[in-house]
């Protein structure tokens, strides 16, 4: 009975040693696997390792070439932008990036630097020639347009631009201002028709009214025009 006993407990010493063994081998296995498809990937100098999927990318300065991490040199005046394209560099306010540099703005007399940092533009009262300001002459009866093209003066109303100088726009009786800058510079009210340089009245006959542009007339409904009246129409 004794020996049924202990070969019976040999056997199940075995049977545990076994399994043992098998479980260390697997767990062995999984972690080599795991090892292998867990392998860090190779970071170089002035990178980092991103945080999600694979790879890395260059830090603050620096731009990827042939798997390394170079660093991106700015010119005298100019600022790193922190942008993965491009030149990687800004020029600072006042100067303009030409040729890998950084140029300063030339601002001539009367001028000033635009809102974009590397352009300039003339203050009011002046106009750009070529790289210089020059003053704008208003005329009499004329005032500053604050246009950046042309003359950069206008007339004001009830005057034209005649050469450099402004004239009075002479308005006939029964006529008016317009605000054209082509034309006579005046209309005739309603009732009056332009001729030359005048407003002629318009003289409506019987059975007629004036046309919806005022300067003309019309036969009313079943009149028809002949000469300067308007006559019934036969059937």
């Amino acid at each position: 009975m004794n020996r049924y006993c202990n070969y019976l407990g040999w056997l199940i010493m075995r049977k545990s040693s076994i399994v043992a063994s098998t479980t260390m081998l697997l767990l062995a296995s999984f972690a080599a696997a795991s090892a292998q498809t867990t392998v860090a990937p190779t970071v170089p100098d002035n990178a980092i390792e991103q945080s999600y999927g694979q790879g890395w990318s260059c830090n603050t300065g620096f731009r990827e070439a042939a798997g390394t991490c170079l660093a991106v040199v700015a010119p005298a005046n100019a600022y790193l932008n922190d942008r993965q394209y491009g030149t990687g560099w800004d020029c600072l306010r006042g100067f303009k990036a030409a040729n890998g540099a950084c140029r300063e703005v030339i601002i001539p007399a009367n001028a000033y630097l635009k809102a974009d940092g590397e352009s300039w533009e003339c203050v009011r009262g002046f106009a750009r020639e070529s790289n210089v300001c020059r003053q704008i002459n208003v005329p009499t009866n004329g005032y500053l347009s604050g246009s950046t093209y042309g003359v950069g003066w206008a007339c004001s109303r009830g005057y034209r631009k005649i050469h450099d100088e402004c004239e009075a726009i002479n308005v006939p009786e029964y006529g008016y201002l317009t605000d054209l800058s082509y034309g006579t510079g005046w209309e005739c009210t309603r009732g009056f028709s332009a001729r030359a340089l005048e407003c002629v009245e318009v003289v409506v006959p019987d059975n007629a009214h004036l046309t919806d542009s005022g300067d003309d007339w019309r036969c009313n409904p079943l009149f028809e025009k002949q000469l300067r009246r308007c006559v019934g129409k036969t059937r």
